[in-house]
């Protein structure tokens, strides 16, 4: 099983969702993944559970985002030792600190980086909170992708800010590149399908059957975007919440602890 109770510098190390609907959102993933939602930031942030433990976070989307016309989406954010250096060096990499660094008392502190193309990246520097404390399974995070329309440029600033190494995948033209840390695999980069405004992460969780991941979405107000396609390790799809946010299941048997 894939407990942690700490996370090495330079490794993903959480999930959120922003949304503006919070009992939807609990309800639909719930439905989908059996995850319940435990509230620890009063009408502000709540904790999603799997069997009593922490796999991923919710926000509500609040009035200040709502009037800049942010979307409902999910986040990835990254272990750093120090928010502050990383974020200066995201700068001087050619991104830009797009907030923080923030101090969350007792929890740690966070800041969010945008890399030169404008994807938004979350820094995390852990206080009394590490991140979640099941990964890697199925009802629990297991993978990010990038979505950008530039994979080459994009590498370079995030194997500068988090010492990944950025590889071709044989027999994807291209089209996607493995990211590397401490000897194994743990995120991607894709070539857009479709013009974006910005790169983004995809955020995956694992899923014991695709086909009945979906069909639970569905029955719970969700779309299916990418019917469920086979790769290396296994097959994913990615539909749209009953909110709008982007989410993705990955069924497979090859799941990293």
């Amino acid at each position: 099983m894939g407990r942690r109770q700490s996370y090495t510098p330079g490794t993903p190390c959480w999930v959120d969702l922003t949304t503006p609907d919070v009992e939807g959102a609990i309800a639909f993933y719930g439905a989908v993944h059996g995850w319940t939602a435990r509230e620890v930031l009063p009408g502000a942030y709540w904790y999603l559970e799997r069997d009593g433990a922490v796999v991923a976070g919710l926000s509500a989307l609040n009035e200040q985002q709502r009037d800049a016309g942010m979307p409902p989406a999910w986040s990835m954010y990254v272990n750093v030792p120090d928010v502050g250096e990383a974020a200066a060096r995201a700068e001087a990499l050619g991104g830009a600190v797009a907030f923080g660094p923030t101090p969350i008392p007792d929890v740690g502190t966070m800041a969010a980086v945008a890399d030169p193309q404008g994807g938004v990246t979350l820094l995390w520097q852990a206080g009394g909170f590490a991140g979640a404390e099941v990964v890697n399974e199925v009802g629990a995070w297991c993978w990010d992708d990038l979505q950008t329309g530039d994979p080459e440029a994009a590498a370079p600033f995030y194997e500068g800010l988090f010492g990944w190494s950025v590889t071709d995948v044989p027999g994807a033209g291209g089209a996607y590149r493995s990211i590397g840390h401490e000897g194994r695999a743990i995120a991607g980069i894709m070539r857009a399908a479709r013009p974006i405004d910005r790169p983004y992460w995809t955020v995956y969780v694992g899923v014991e059957d695709v086909d009945a991941a979906l069909r639970r979405s569905a029955d719970a107000g969700g779309r299916v975007i990418v019917e469920p396609m086979s790769v290396p390790s296994g097959r994913f799809a990615v539909g749209l919440d009953p909110q709008g946010a982007m989410f993705c299941v990955l069924e497979s048997t090859r799941y990293d602890d």
